[in-house]
């Protein structure tokens, strides 16, 4: 990434990364995690096979931040950050005589790139930092699903077995503050706390919209949320 910046003070180059967990709010991909895990305890109950494991609810997952800035007390620069959360579960129902195979998985990640501005309080320790600019969000879909189950069974709902993958893309914003302890000359460590905002989005494959839930008013994936951080960042006097 390439910094571009003006600041008051000594002027150096930080350059920064962060492994971040973060929490999301994904309510409509929720509701179809909860329906597919209807029908799986409901089939797991009629069977002699071993039970097919229930889905994860979408509400954590892990990250990356990147950045690199240039100034003294304010600094400018640019940010790279990344985002995903899964869920999935595997398996297989024997019903007379058949297996039936299952297998279904949810895989929703985000990439965006931002202007950032980082104002420092105590150098080399406690900085606050807010960033704005671009994603780009994805929601992979891969299901098996036997349609061939006991006739007389009522299933509460059949999901639709596809692989695909849907995009779909927004402003994104956040606001960190970031404390580290310095390790040696340029360098420290420590960790941060963070807010990222990514208005809702339905992702599409062409011109058809993602619709899990089959409700026919699209499922919309967001990634706003809280974040907690390992940072690192090394300085670089100019």
């Amino acid at each position: 990434m390439l910094a571009v910046a003006t600041s008051g003070g000594a002027a150096s180059l930080s350059v920064g990364s962060s492994a971040q967990w973060f929490l999301v709010s994904m309510p409509s991909l929720n509701q179809f995690v909860r329906l597919v895990n209807e029908t799986v305890r409901f089939v797991n109950e009629r069977v002699a096979s071993d039970p097919v494991p229930l889905l994860r609810e979408l509400t954590q997952g892990v990250g990356l931040r990147l950045t690199e800035t240039f100034g003294g007390t304010l600094r400018v620069g640019l940010q790279m950050a990344m985002g995903n959360v899964t869920t999935r579960t595997q398996g297989a129902w024997a019903s007379g005589g058949t297996s039936h195979e299952v297998s279904v998985a949810l895989d929703a990640g985000l990439v965006a790139f931002m202007a950032e501005v980082a104002l420092v309080l105590v150098p080399d320790i406690l900085s606050v930092s807010i960033s704005a600019g671009w994603g780009s969000s994805r929601l992979g879909h891969r299901c098996v699903f036997p349609a061939t189950l006991p006739t007389d069974w009522s299933l509460p709902f059949l999901p639709k077995a596809e692989d695909k993958t849907y995009t779909a893309s927004g402003p994104v914003g956040t606001a960190s503050v970031q404390v580290t302890f310095p390790l040696g000359r340029g360098a420290s460590a420590g960790f941060e706390i963070g807010y990222r905002l990514a208005p809702p989005a339905v992702p599409r494959v062409g011109t058809v919209v993602l619709d899990l839930n089959a409700d026919g008013l699209g499922d919309p994936v967001s990634f706003t949320g809280l974040w907690l951080g390992l940072a690192v960042r090394m300085e670089f006097d100019l």
